[in-house]
């Protein structure tokens, strides 16, 4: 329960809106409802007449009442994505204590300990096949093939070692692996750093277009 409490307290301060994620449509959802009979605080989701469909189960939903194509929650204390029909149709990839953001239309998902991404609807676009996959930024997604994850601090990590490269959002490699690190893509360059470890500035072609020299 203090690991429920734990995710919760810091979601409420996550600047997360779920209608990003698809919750437009004003007809066909399911809306969310609260139960406490079984003496535990759980969620589960009605129509709108009132007729219960998916039971309550869930110790917490994530930023939204409806339930158009996919909603965030939580199942014996881990992220879950569900549908309507209430099947599990992905585990998101869990980022500053909860689901990862939408990001140039797509989020991370997370599959036989790899990372893929999924669009606002739950729809699989990228198959989880990555080590480490940043998101998405100006249509490249900066990804690295080995490496782990280190923790730098009691709540955050980082991922270290590897060669990165960049993908497109169709999944193909369009700068080969080939930097000690690699951030994102803003106004067209993006900052990486060579196996040198000299720290560089390239294009959306990977080729160099300034060298920092501090």
């Amino acid at each position: 329960m203090a690991i429920l409490k734990y995710h919760i307290a810091n979601i409420i301060v996550l600047v997360f809106v779920m209608t990003s994620f698809g919750q437009t449509t004003k007809t066909n959802y399911l809306l969310a409802f609260r139960d406490s009979s079984s003496g535990h605080a759980l969620w589960g989701f009605k129509t709108q007449s009132g007729e219960i469909v998916i039971k309550p189960k869930y110790e917490y939903i994530l930023g939204t009442d409806t339930l158009c194509n996919m909603a965030f929650v939580i199942l014996n204390y881990s992220w879950v994505a569900i549908n309507k029909q209430d099947s599990i149709i992905l585990t998101p990839y869990i980022f500053d204590n909860g689901p990862d953001d939408l990001q140039d239309g797509l989020f991370r998902f997370v599959e036989n300990g790899k990372i893929g991404f999924a669009n606002e609807t739950g729809q699989k676009i990228i198959p989880a096949q990555f080590c480490f996959v940043r998101p998405f930024s100006e249509g490249l997604s900066a990804f690295s093939l080995g490496g782990k994850m280190e923790k730098w601090d009691e709540e955050h990590s980082t991922w270290n070692g590897g060669l990165w490269g960049f993908i497109n959002k169709k999944g193909q490699i369009v700068i080969k692996p080939q930097f000690a690190n690699a951030y994102s893509f803003e106004n067209g360059t993006c900052e990486v750093w060579l196996n040198t470890n000299k720290h560089v500035l390239i294009d959306q072609r990977g080729h160099i277009v300034k060298v920092f020299t501090n």
